[in-house]
């Protein structure tokens, strides 16, 4: 039996620290020509387009020029090629992944040193069948010593996974340079869209900005029986944003207040841009960023569909012309370009953005294309948690320093004013038992909770029932700055050691993590 494994659209003040080159100073060096941000509402003719610049590191939708012959400013859209499995039985695909260091093309004609699953930024992408077991045995090919002047041992944890305690990538569990292990997934949990990525700790936020992630998407015969856009019209975005210097290399500064990047980047690619026909395309979207939210919307203003987010679909499409993503969060989305005229464009932007940080994605409608496929008004039946149901509810709460400013305490970030101790046990949930988790922020920064082990449902964020775009299977709730939220979980399947943390990555690395044991 599949575990039912397993939001509030907050904005999060990150501002737009100028403290490298920004992608634009690197383009106008690199390029004779360069062509103004899009204007809020603003859809562009081909004819706009104007000259290319250089391609961004990995395969994408082809370079061929676009509607009237003329090749469009910005990166093709690198997308992540699907990982083969080394071997397959009837019940189970095994993988082999290497991480390493390696040199490739981010901005336009300058090498940039990452260390990246298989050498990627992102990672390859692992497809995987509810009910199915897969295997990956990890080599750590990193120097004892690796970029950001930290640690070459690893930890990987399959984000929103519902695994074994061994599985989980406990942050002290790591994989030490130069030998492997062997990570066993057992999928038994709903169809989602789950990433994987480095989780050591003390330096998730580093190993992270240089590289280390990469998506692992869930699918069965129901899902794939919806109708729903599929093949190349299913298309994975992980959304970060990055620090450049001048000679490509990327900066990271340890901000213990969360790294916040000048440089938009979506599956790697700087001013990326996407070739689509006049038809229906599902988008896996994740903000991969350590620090930053988005309120993602299209420059037109259209609304779009979305899905579900972390733990699956939804029981119905939800239409909506935005939605924020936090930290770890992801949403499954459909946007329909078949009003778009061949030759014009439209612009995923960022709300909460402003200048190199507005535009995430540019859309170019470049074909006539019949779509046979469907948004069902039904999408997947979800069984609602009763409050009634919970033996248990905790209260946590998020501090750090004094009013969450650095300083205090070392600059520690904390949950119920403990620091993370791997050794200490914070809570202590039974197996199979359903219990109802408060959280209080008492600082003046968002703090996007991520629980491992279980898939939970939003009770309420700030007192308020969550939107419908919210309101299904979650792994992650963002706590608003001086406000709080409340979930209600079950502890199903597995026992043993878990943790759950902030996902601004620099507050998980900074003690804002706890352990909790499943007890059987």
């Amino acid at each position: 039996m599949l575990s039912p494994l397993t939001g509030n659209d907050a904005s999060q003040g990150s501002g737009d620290r100028q403290l490298s080159t920004t992608r634009r100073q690197v383009l106008k060096a690199m390029a004779a020509v360069a062509v103004a941000p899009l204007r809020p509402g603003l859809v562009i003719g081909a004819a706009q387009m104007l000259g290319g610049c250089g391609g961004g590191g990995g395969s994408s939708d082809g370079a061929a020029a676009a509607p009237g012959g003329v090749n469009p400013v910005g990166t093709p859209l690198h997308i992540p090629p699907v990982l083969n499995p080394v071997s397959a039985t009837a019940t189970e695909d095994s993988y082999v992944l290497s991480i390493h260091e390696s040199e490739i093309e981010i901005l336009p004609g300058k090498l940039t040193r990452i260390h990246g699953f298989d050498g990627m930024m992102p990672g390859p992408t692992i497809r995987a069948r509810a009910g199915r077991t897969v295997t990956v045995n990890l080599l750590n090919d990193l120097p004892q010593t690796t970029l950001g002047n930290t640690p070459g041992e690893v930890v990987i944890h399959l984000h929103g996974g519902h695994v074994p305690a061994s599985e989980d990538g406990f942050p002290t569990d790591s994989v030490q340079p130069g030998t492997s292990h062997t990570y066993t997934y057992p999928n038994n949990q709903l169809p989602s869209t789950l990433w994987y990525h480095d989780h050591l700790m003390d330096f998730t936020g580093p190993h992270v900005w240089f590289g280390m992630a990469g998506f692992y998407l869930i699918t069965d015969d129901y899902e794939e029986g919806l109708g729903l856009p599929a093949g190349a019209y299913e298309v994975p975005l992980v959304i970060q944003d990055r620090n450049f210097d001048t000679d490509g290399n990327l900066v990271y500064t340890g901000n213990r207040n969360g790294e916040v990047g000048d440089t938009l980047l979506v599956n790697g690619t700087v001013d990326p841009y996407l070739r689509v026909a006049t038809r229906k395309y599902r988008f896996r979207m994740l903000n991969g960023s350590n620090m930053r939210s988005y309120r993602i919307a299209l420059s037109n203003g259209a609304p779009f569909q979305v899905l579900g987010m972390e733990g699956g679909l939804l029981p119905s499409p939800v239409t909506v012309s935005s939605i924020t993503l936090t930290p770890a969060e992801r949403a499954d989305i459909v946007i329909d370009f078949s009003s778009v005229p061949v030759g014009e464009s439209l612009v995923l932007r960022n709300l909460l953005g402003s200048g190199d940080t507005l535009d995430i994605l540019r859309f170019d409608v470049d074909r006539m294309e019949a779509d046979d496929s469907l948004v069902p008004s039904v999408l997947r039946p979800i069984e609602k948690l009763l409050v009634s149901d919970a033996v248990r509810t905790r209260s946590f709460t998020l501090s750090g320093g004094m009013m969450g400013m650095p300083g205090m305490m070392g600059g520690l970030w904390t949950i119920n004013g403990n620091p993370f101790d791997p050794d200490r046990i914070d809570a202590d949930p039974k197996l199979d038992t359903v219990e109802i988790w408060e959280f209080q922020n008492r600082s003046m920064m968002d703090h996007p909770v991520h629980i491992h082990q279980t898939m939970f449902q939003v009770l309420e964020i700030n007192g308020t029932p969550p939107p419908a775009t919210h309101a299904g299977w979650k792994d992650t709730v963002n706590v608003p700055a001086m406000g709080s939220a409340r979930i209600i979980m079950q502890f199903s399947d597995y026992a043993g050691r878990y943790v759950f943390h902030c996902h601004v990555l620099e507050h998980e690395d900074h003690a804002m993590m706890a352990r909790f044991d499943v007890i059987a």
